[in-house]
This record gives C-alpha cells, structure tokens and sequence, in this order.
C-alpha cells in the first residue's frame, strides 16, 4: 500500500509543477490556430460553385448614361488598349443555348468582398482573389451618373498572364458595387463571347467599399477583347442613401498584339492549311482530318464556364459550344457547307459533304471511353443520318421534321 500512494503523490506533485509553469492563456492560444483551421476548410466547401448547367447565351445588358476611356501608345507584342466609346460600342455574341439566361443580376447583398479569377484551368469554380491597394496605373475608363464617378484601371500585361482590372468609386455611397462581365473577343472576324455568361461568377456584384475590388482576367490569342463592368449605387429603404443608380456601365478594351499567341483566325487557317498538304483534298477526307484535328485540341470543360473557340484553341478547354464553334470555323475556312443545330440543351454541327449534308457531334466523340470493343468510337458520332442523331438527342426530330429546315441528310 505505500508504494501505490507514493506514486499517486508523485503524479500530483508533477501535475502541479505543470500548470505553474503554463498558464491558461497559453494552453488557449497554442489550440486556437487548429480551430480556426478547421473553419476555414468547412467555409472553403461551403463557396464551391454548384452549378450544373450546360451552356447559357449572351444577353446584353442596358447600357450607360456616359463613359469614357484613355489610353496610352505601348510596344508592340504586348497586351494594349484602345480608346472605345462604351455607349455605341457593340458586344454581339452567338448565342451559347437554345435556352437563353439573363446575365443581368440583382445586387447581392450575400456576395463577399471576393472576386473571382478567371484563369484558364480545370476546377470546377474560378478561385476567389481579394482586393488590392495598388496604385499608378496606366489605363482606365469612367463612367459618371447622379455625381458618381466610377473608374477601371489595368496596367498592360504580357498575354498569358492575369491581368488585374481594379476598380473604385468616387461619391458614391456604402451600397456601391460592381460587377465584370464575360469577355468578348474578335480578330476581324466573328465575335464571340470567351466564356458562358450564365455561370456564377459573372453574376454578382462586389461591394467596392472605400478601397475598391480588383476582377482578373488572362488574354492568350492576339486580337481584341472588351470587358463591360456594371455599376450599381442604390438603396431603396434609405432615400438619403439612395443614389438611384442600377446599370451604369464603362469598358475596358484590351488588344493582344504577340506573335507567341496567333489570333483564332490564324490557329485556323494553319489548320486548314495544314489539312490541305495531308489530305487528297476531298471533301469526306478533309472533313474527317478537321473533325480529329479538332478533338485534339482541348477537353471538355466541366465547370461550364468556357465555350468559345479562342477558349477552345487557345485554353484547350471548351464546353460543347467551344466544339462546334470550332469546327464550323474550320469547316468555313476549308469552303465546306456547315450549319449549327442544338438539341437537348446541346449544341453541334450539320455538314454537307459531296451535296449531302449529315451530323457530326464533335463533343460526343472526344472520348478515350471504349464502350464498344474495337469499334472506333471517336467517329462514332461522324457522318451520322438525322434518324441516327435523333437516337442520340432525341430533340432533333423536332428539328428535321420542321418546314424549311435546311439540313436534311439525303443519304
């Protein structure tokens, strides 16, 4: 019995020794970082993007009172700007789906002060960036409402990398805030929007706040890319607060000028070039070589968010849209007949080859899947009759079946 009860005065001896050596207060702070942690990681999952759409269309929302822009000469093979008068300037794109979403958003008083980063990339959500203090940019564009004054402000950067559009308030009130929206792009030819405007994160508004809120983007194909930012300063419960302002807009227009980076139109006619020199020059063979040379070129986007084809040939990533876009593309350049059908909230591509025009599903056919032993399952869907395509998306019997429909497969 005495050693049991040595031991036991021994322990409590030992216990007493630690906790006069480390305070409460220390024990705290030493646990605190890993709590703090932990709810960092459960507000990551709670921001990730859920969306499950498979493309959406541009539609255009009401423009500015006034805006302005300035801009500065700079070297060649650079990333430039120049000068655009935002009231007149038009942002025509193709429509992405037959079911067209507004982008027009209400302002959200959930959003936080992040903004999100449009990289080129394979998550399913743009990663958020916070705002920044920088000063002594080089380029900007206004707009002025109600005695607001806001301003978009970028330095020039090389193609490829982020380039951050920081934007602030003058005379506006706590409810400012603001907005980028999806990207244009054209290089002489069509105009395209670059990414799916009905993706979340060209949706909400950021509150400027008094240090204002930066918005990101990368420019990777030589040509001309604009930028509508959208503007709100109201509040309705507060009339004394109330600046009355919705949809003032300015614009940044930026022009990528790298022969490192060849324009859509470029990638293209070197394609078909190309298609020229390794083919007999048939109609079927060049047909087949564009369609392969297509699927090789990017994989399916499955954050939605990319559906053009300067994403497709330049980010090597695209959603269904980015597929027929470019293959019509393509198609055009060869002096082949092509049309764009959609279906299933799905989008691609009639043919005519040797006078009788056929289906081909690009997206469908990007797969390494083998579903179907030897069969090459990668032209699959190449050549297909509309009876067969309409096994696949059962809406193009609507389609076929309508008056004037253009496409009719003869063979």
């Amino acid at each position: 019995m005495k050693r049991p009860l040595y031991y036991l005065l021994c322990a409590i001896a030992c216990t007493s020794m630690v906790s006069s050596t480390m305070p409460m207060a220390a024990i705290a702070e030493a646990i605190q970082p890993q709590a703090t942690a932990g709810q960092q990681a459960q507000a990551d999952a709670t921001a990730s993007d859920t969306g499950k759409a498979e493309d959406g269309s541009n539609t255009n929302v009401p423009a500015a009172n006034t805006a302005t822009s300035n801009s500065t000469d700079t070297p060649a093979n650079t990333t430039q700007t120049a000068p655009v008068d935002a009231n007149t300037a038009g942002a025509a794109a193709t429509p992405n789906t037959t079911a067209a979403t507004s982008n027009t958003a209400k302002p959200d008083s959930t959003a936080a002060a992040t903004a999100p980063s449009l990289r080129a990339q394979t998550t399913p959500t743009p990663a958020a960036i916070p705002a920044t203090s920088q000063t002594g940019y080089a380029r900007s564009a206004t707009a002025t409402q109600n005695g607001v004054t806001f301003t978009v402000s970028w330095n020039d950067a090389p193609a490829g990398t982020a380039t951050t559009f920081h934007v602030t308030q003058a005379n506006g009130s706590s409810q400012a805030k603001a907005r980028m929206d999806v990207p244009t792009y054209w290089d002489g030819g069509s105009q395209e929007s670059v990414c799916d405007p009905s993706r979340p994160a060209w949706a909400s508004y950021y509150s400027l706040g008094t240090a204002g809120h930066d918005f990101t983007f990368d420019f990777t194909a030589s040509g001309t890319y604009r930028i509508y930012f959208y503007f709100m300063d109201n509040d309705r419960n507060d009339p004394q607060n109330d600046k009355g302002i919705y949809y003032l807009r300015t614009t940044a227009e930026v022009t990528v000028n790298d022969a490192a980076r060849p324009s859509v139109t470029q990638i293209v006619n070197n394609a078909v070039a190309q298609c020229r020199q390794e083919t007999n020059g048939s109609e079927y063979d060049m047909a087949l070589w564009l369609h392969d040379w297509t699927l090789d070129q990017l994989e399916y986007d499955h954050s939605l968010n990319w559906c053009s084809a300067e994403s497709g040939l330049t980010r090597h990533q695209g959603t269904c849209e980015s597929y027929q876009r470019i293959y019509s593309k393509l198609l055009d350049a060869a002096g082949i007949a092509n049309g764009r059908i959609t279906g299933n909230g799905h989008t691609w591509n009639a043919v005519k080859i040797d006078g009788k025009w056929c289906q081909m599903d690009l997206t469908w056919d990007d797969t390494s899947d083998n579903w179907y032993g030897d069969l090459d399952q990668r032209h699959l869907y190449f050549g297909l009759t509309d009876e067969l395509m309409a096994i696949a998306h059962s809406d193009h019997t609507a389609n076929y079946q309508k008056d004037g429909y253009a496409y009719r497969s003869t063979g």
